[in-house]
């Protein structure tokens, strides 16, 4: 009990040197320290995908061309990656599908299916890409190709390869710079792996944030002790 009492009274004088030593305002760097962190935090939020496994029509399923067309959906952001996982379930070639986001949903897709069983890259053009989502007025790109696995008991086949990471970057930069989201996913046995993300500093800009924390900070003695406690924890 004496112990426990210690651990309690060490624990007070922790919390008030830390309430007496963070009533001061935010610098300029602690500023965009936490501009950086609450902007990762909304595209955290912003970008949340269900864990769940998703059925899909089978009937869809079986007419997707394998040539390339685009589809008009109505799905939500949230479900879609799941959804494009069961499409690309029990594919014994590798197929990519192609979604344009806005406002969370998923209206518009692309999906091919690859040359052979190793390898698939879109039948779109980088250019197409930007051109049809200027058109539609999107936000986001979002990727998804399937690994196909011929022995899923022994093999993972859910990590990217050092390909598909070269290209995401290279990808990334051409539809950042023109304002553009992209997510980068592989799908394996009806599962979605994100492994790779990068975001148009449009997106959320960092400026903006900034002068809403610049209007935050220095009202009280309390706001800043609670931004110095949001910035460190």
């Amino acid at each position: 009990m004496e112990f426990l009492l210690i651990l309690i009274g060490i624990f007070l004088l922790i919390s008030l040197i830390f309430i007496f030593t963070h009533l001061h305002p935010l610098t300029k760097d602690e500023v965009e320290s936490l501009a950086g962190k609450r902007r990762n935090r909304q595209i955290r939020l912003y970008f949340l995908f269900t864990p769940h496994e998703f059925t899909v029509n089978k009937e869809f399923k079986k007419r997707m061309n394998p040539n390339g067309t685009f589809y008009r959906i109505n799905e939500s952001l949230f479900d879609f990656p799941a959804i494009a996982a069961a499409l690309m379930k029990y594919k014994k070639h590798e197929w990519i599908i192609i979604a344009f986001e806005k406002d969370k949903k998923i209206d518009l897709i692309w999906l091919n299916k690859g040359f052979d069983r190793s390898s698939v890259s879109s039948y779109l053009s980088v250019e197409d890409i930007i051109k049809k989502v200027k058109q539609e007025n999107k936000l986001s790109v979002l990727r998804f190709h399937n690994h196909p696995n011929i022995n899923p008991n022994y093999v993972d086949c859910s990590r990217p390869s050092a390909q598909d990471i070269n290209l995401a970057n290279e990808f990334a930069q051409i539809l950042n710079q023109n304002g553009l989201n992209l997510l980068e996913f592989v799908c394996e046995r009806g599962k979605h792996y994100k492994y790779f993300s990068s975001y148009s500093n449009s997106f959320f800009p960092l400026c903006k944030i900034i002068n809403d924390l610049e209007i935050e900070n220095n009202i009280s003695k309390f706001k800043n002790l609670s931004l110095h406690f949001e910035r460190l924890f």
